[in-house]
């Protein structure tokens, strides 16, 4: 059993999702952050039902006409990366 538990993926408190924007402005991604789902597996396989809501309540600094091209799941916040 050991062995296994060396598979496991780490949890985090939570999953940052960067969400890439196509839209009039020059605001080409947005990042969440969502304390409920713990692993990257997760996020990937439940995102698509999420994404729908997400962009329903985009900050105003984000243009309503934006669309989602696509996201990638993180357990570290994308715009603390350099």
């Amino acid at each position: 059993m050991l062995a296994l538990s060396g598979c496991k993926q780490k949890e985090a408190p939570g999953v940052y999702v960067e969400i890439s924007l196509k839209n009039d402005a020059d605001i080409d991604k947005y990042v969440v952050f969502n304390p409920n789902i713990k692993t990257i597996e997760e996020c990937e396989a439940t995102f698509a039902k999420s994404l729908p809501a997400v962009m329903a309540k985009l900050p105003e600094a984000i243009p309503k006409n934006s669309t989602a091209t696509g996201w990638k799941c993180s357990l570290e916040d994308p715009a603390k990366k350099k």
